[in-house]
């Protein structure tokens, strides 16, 4: 589901429908629509309301609004508010009834937006750093390599310094006119002839790193009328059985593109031996070249202060050096969690510093991952967090006093890492168990009398709350634990097709099936019948992430077999 999904996807509002026509086929108490657009664009809410009396027209009883600047609503914002309280007239003048959805849970921007270093931290530990005069910089012991990154060493057509690469010569052949530098770069090509089923055009290579270091990949790319149906990427897996992913980005690319330059950071943990792949994994026609890969260790990039993720800086004879005394308050005036990669910053020391020259020192802090191109965590243990959580929730109920909340607890991909998580003991799944108790106390502190939804999959053992999650430390089995059966659930595992259902109805919830995803065929019907024995099975939602609704009407169809047609 986040796959697809548009930076600004981090709440929602949902109207309720009223007097709408009752349902054919299965009497559904909520018969939602999903949008997913920025209203502080005035265009976009003139869109947004032209979707209402088709929705009406087709049945539906609920739109659901995704947009990432109500999280941030601050009542003093006189335009964004007044965009939001004109499709709340609108939504009144059909018959709706505004609900929004707090909790940027999982995909966290707005929090972080409030202040960065509350995203959760990935550990470095004992990162060597060397002083000179009077700074001390990162000294890479020893430094990392990507042999046959260059594609310099060519013989007999095959590139050297790989581990394998798929089709050597016929999508993956060496290219002396076209390179970044140097003699030589990879031109992929002829792909979806080479590998008509998968679109595979992919380098690896296994490389050494050491332990919880933070490392930095960075490549050139180019392309010439390129097609792919999955975009090209950059990963980083563990050398396990199932290739755990440590860290993966989405090469972005315009079909023809000159060179530009992509970047990954990542964190060893505790592996010393990382497999680095680059390619397409869906490639159909054109060409795109690679070159110049590289591997090098970093240091202090977004590096977080809190109390939460201490920075120690210790000589090698186990003196604690101090900030204010030895050297200066270590920061990233760059800190972005979002900006994957900059300049790192260094450790500037201070005149009367006990650090002597060339003096060798192990520094240790915590930095946070993006998971695809934009996807950062906050921390579920600082309480700062769910201060500013209290603070959205106010203020939007304060503008819009709704009667239900929707809560975006949604693929959390990292977790556990910070000294701040590590110091309580519990597992990712207990953690978030507490965090979604916490949640819905503060709704209810707020609007007692509310009712509130969540989506499903992070407390689903048959979805996203299972071991080995991402880069999860440890499990998230329990995570259902803090849901009381009062929460509704939003279920968007229609790739169960209905074995998950059963689950959540023994647990006292009531759910509404999220289905369509953009795809060509939908199974809404079949995901209905599996639950038509089953308690608690009160709603439907057409949920796209491509912002597409032009399958409304029949979707509704299929969902509850109310069917009319746009107007024009």
């Amino acid at each position: 589901m986040g796959h697809m999904r548009w930076l600004l996807a981090t709440c929602a509002v949902v109207w309720s429908l009223a007097g709408c026509a009752s349902a054919e086929d299965y009497d559904l108490e909520h018969r939602w629509l999903f949008v997913m657009r920025n209203h502080r664009r005035a265009e976009n809410v003139a869109r947004t309301i032209a979707l209402f009396p088709r929705a009406a027209a087709a049945g539906y009883n609920a739109i659901v609004i995704s947009e990432g600047g109500l999280y941030r609503l601050d009542t003093a914002d006189d335009a964004y508010c007044a965009n939001l309280l004109k499709l709340q007239q609108e939504a009144r003048r059909h018959g709706l009834e505004l609900i929004p959805a707090v909790m940027p849970i999982g995909y966290s921007g707005a929090i972080l937006g409030r202040d960065p270093n509350l995203a959760e931290g990935m550990p470095v530990k004992d990162a060597l750093f060397v002083a000179h005069g009077q700074t001390a910089t990162l000294q890479p012991d020893p430094p990392a390599s990507l042999p046959g990154g260059d594609f310099e060493r060519v013989e007999g057509g095959r590139f050297l310094g790989w581990d394998w690469y798929d089709d050597p010569g016929q999508s993956t052949v060496p290219d002396h006119a076209v390179v970044h530098s140097g003699q030589t770069s990879v031109r992929m090509e002829n792909i979806d002839q080479a590998d008509p089923v998968h679109g595979h055009c992919r380098f690896m290579r296994a490389v050494e790193v050491r332990p919880y270091r933070q490392y930095h990949l960075s490549a050139w790319v180019k392309t010439e009328n390129f097609e792919a149906s999955n975009a090209a990427h950059i990963s980083v897996l563990a050398p396990t059985e199932k290739e755990r992913s440590v860290a993966t980005i989405t090469v972005r690319v315009e079909p023809t593109q000159e060179w530009k330059q992509y970047h990954l950071v990542f964190n060893s943990l505790n592996w010393d031996r990382v497999r680095v792949y680059i390619g397409t994994w869906g490639g159909k026609g054109g060409r795109m070249w690679w070159d110049d890969v590289r591997l090098e260790e970093i240091g202090l990039v977004n590096v977080l202060r809190r109390s939460g993720c201490p920075v120690t800086v210790r000589g090698e004879n186990g003196l604690i050096y101090e900030e204010g005394r030895d050297l200066e308050e270590i920061r990233d005036p760059q800190l972005r969690p979002w900006q994957v990669y900059h300049e790192p910053p260094v450790i500037n020391l201070t005149p009367n510093s006990r650090i002597e020259e060339g003096e060798r020192l192990c520094v240790s802090y915590y930095h946070p991952i993006v998971i695809g191109e934009w996807q950062v965590m906050c921390c579920l243990s600082d309480p700062k967090v769910y201060d500013i959580l209290r603070d959205q929730v106010r203020a939007v109920n304060d503008l819009f006093h709704p009667s239900t909340f929707f809560m975006q607890h949604d693929e959390i991909r990292v977790a556990n890492w910070d000294h701040a998580c590590q110091s309580r003991g519990l597992t990712p799944g207990e953690m978030l168990a507490d965090n979604v108790r916490r949640c819905v106390q503060i709704i209810r502190d707020i609007s007692p009398e509310a009712r509130i939804w969540v989506w499903s999959d992070m407390f689903d053992p048959m979805h996203n709350a299972v071991d080995d999650y991402y880069m999860v430390n440890g499990t998230w089995a329990g995570s259902w634990k803090g849901l009381t059966p009062d929460v509704g659930i939003v279920n968007w595992a229609n790739h169960l097709k209905g074995k998950n259902l059963k689950w959540f109805a023994d647990r006292g919830h009531e759910q509404v099936l999220a289905g369509y995803y953009d795809h060509e065929e939908w199974i809404i019907e079949d995901w209905l019948a599996a639950g038509e024995d089953l308690p608690g099975i009160v709603g439907a939602m057409y949920t796209t992430w491509r912002d597409d609704h032009s399958d409304l009407e029949d979707w509704a169809a299929d969902a509850w077999g109310t069917h009319s047609s746009p107007e024009e």
